[in-house]
């Protein structure tokens, strides 16, 4: 696009989409972690934990990056403030992942089996929504004129997401099982339909970014 034209903006670009990349190689060793956790794999969750962790902080060192890009005056002042607004939206996602690693590791909840594939499932959908955001945000500098289609599809999956949500809630209220046991699968699965939920969020600013650039 033709108001991206110095070095330091494609430098900015170029951190900007690391971090979105990163945050996507958090959320596969994630999906990897919830697998072996749910198949009662549990020696590699400590292992996958970690790598998890690690890839959260290649993420937040990428945002920094950018983020101090930014600040020595790179893109015009409304759109600087506008991108930093962005990238800490999307950086929830990160931490999020994180959080939901550190359940699994350090909390080792019970996960009756009759729950696997929706688990699965939803958090499958709630990658699907991040990657979405991620095109919608590449879109930013690439074309303006593809967000709307993207923002539409997050809010699709993002639905989607909680109506899955939902059901697992609905079924966990149903077993027998103790009113803490409840409660604590109830945080996990809302913590991992909350990826869906922030992606959401920070595809919401997306569209507005856009709007105003196109004005």
């Amino acid at each position: 696009m033709g108001w991206i034209v110095g070095r330091k903006e494609q430098e900015i670009i170029k951190k900007v989409l690391e971090h979105l990349d990163v945050m996507s190689v958090e959320l596969l060793e994630l999906r990897k972690l919830i697998e072996k956790y749910l198949s009662h794999q549990i020696d590699d969750v400590e292992q996958l934990a970690e790598k998890v962790r690690y890839y959260e902080h290649q993420a937040d060192i990428a945002r920094r990056e950018a983020e101090t890009l930014m600040y020595s005056g790179a893109f015009l002042p409304n759109f600087r403030g506008d991108l930093l607004g962005i990238i800490e939206s999307a950086d929830k996602v990160g931490n999020k992942g994180e959080y939901i690693a550190d359940i699994l590791e350090l909390e080792h909840p019970v996960i009756p089996e009759i729950l696997n594939s929706q688990i699965l499932k939803l958090f499958d959908l709630c990658v699907e929504t991040y990657e979405t955001l991620k095109i919608s945000i590449k879109d930013l500098f690439e074309d303006l004129e593809k967000i709307e289609e993207h923002v539409l599809i997050v809010e699709q999956k993002e639905h989607e997401a909680d109506g899955v949500e939902r059901c697992l809630i609905k079924q966990i209220y149903k077993m027998d099982i103790s009113n803490g046991h409840r409660i604590q699968l109830k945080e996990l699965v809302r913590s991992i339909a909350d990826i869906a939920d922030r992606a959401e969020d920070c595809s919401d600013r997306v569209e507005i970014v856009s709007l105003k650039r196109r004005v």
